[in-house]
């Protein structure tokens, strides 16, 4: 599972995806979804934000050449969208060590490119059906001239036609392979998520899971179902979730809970003596988000909802960019 995702965030560290959530060729059973549309994400001013700050880091640059140089994948043009699914072991829950995982990356490839690289670089492959997979941990490697952190071996990337690439643990492969070709249309979301996920045209990051199948959710919090979506209207960045519990009374006691911890942080955020003026305000800043959040839902459901100046997001994730690259201030003098 540890390599599956070290193979997607190599993936992903070559570009950016596009296109709403969609789950076509997605095998049933996923317990867990992803999606990303960087297409609007892109679009927005936190992506226009993010995408500069990326742009100005060397390893991005020299990932983005390797790619185009390699693959012939432009990570700006060709890079279309992204979704992953998640799928529990054999006792039926997701953790670390038994679960399993399905990416698929839409875009424009050369299969012919792709799997002459695996093979000019004697990268392990199997054949499964009319697809040639190839290992990812050796296949990133030689990609990025990097090894992956993970020595584990299991998961493929499988350039699967000219507008999918598929990575998936082992254990997955086959199933992943053949829903792939069939177009499946797999992913049932509650109705309520779904109803969510559409409203949000605007949205570009989506995410679904089902609690009671995470093995390490604590079975007192009561929690059923997670869903979120992130996007950005013509002014705000907009975050949405709802949570699903097991009843009214256990929904009901996590409102409180995050409304006292609203409440909280606002009496801990309007102390600012001491402070520079920067650091003044860098807390009104914060302030003002938390203040911001809407905390609500009726019934078994529990909402929290946010709308925050988009101007201002940029703000507050350049500057965090900026602190990260200074690194940890040096100790006062004695």
């Amino acid at each position: 599972m540890r390599l599956l995702l070290a193979a997607l965030l190599t993936f992903l560290s070559f570009g950016s995806a596009q296109a709403a959530l969609n789950t076509d060729g997605l095998p049933a059973g996923a317990v867990a979804i992803v999606g990303v549309d960087i297409a609007t994400l892109r679009a927005s001013k936190v992506g226009q934000a993010l995408e500069t700050l990326s742009s100005l880091k060397a390893q991005d640059l020299e990932a983005s050449r390797k790619l185009n140089e390699q693959l012939g994948i432009d990570s700006k043009q060709d890079l279309h969208g992204l979704v992953v699914g998640i799928y529990p072991g054999p006792d039926g829950k997701v953790a670390e060590k038994n679960a399993a995982g399905v990416v698929l990356i839409r875009g424009k490839f050369l299969p012919a490119r792709i799997n002459a690289f695996g093979q000019s670089h004697g990268v392990p492959a199997k054949t499964v059906g009319k697809h040639q997979a190839w290992e990812a941990s050796a296949f990133i490697e030689k990609l990025s001239g990097e090894k992956p952190k993970d020595n584990a071996q299991g998961a493929y990337v499988v350039a699967h036609s000219e507008k999918l690439v598929v990575i998936a643990s082992g254990e997955c492969l086959d199933l992943a392979l053949d829903a792939a070709d069939r177009g499946e249309k797999s992913a049932r979301f509650p109705a309520a998520v779904a109803t969510r996920f559409a409203a949000a045209q605007q949205g570009w990051f989506y995410l679904y899971a089902d609690a009671t199948k995470m093995k390490n959710t604590k079975e007192d919090a009561g929690a059923e179902d997670l869903s979120l979506v992130l996007g950005e209207s013509a002014t705000d960045l907009q975050l949405a979730t709802a949570a699903g519990f097991v009843s009214a009374e256990k929904a009901s006691a996590m409102r409180k809970q995050l409304k006292g911890l609203q409440a909280f942080a606002m009496i801990g955020l309007s102390d600012d003596d001491g402070k520079t003026p920067s650091q003044k305000e860098d807390q009104a800043l914060l302030s003002e988000l938390v203040q911001k959040i809407r905390i609500g839902g009726d019934g078994k459901q529990v909402t929290l909802d946010l709308d925050f100046p988009a101007d201002k997001a940029v703000r507050a994730i350049a500057k965090v960019v900026e602190k990260s690259q200074k690194g940890p201030a040096a100790p006062a003098a004695k």
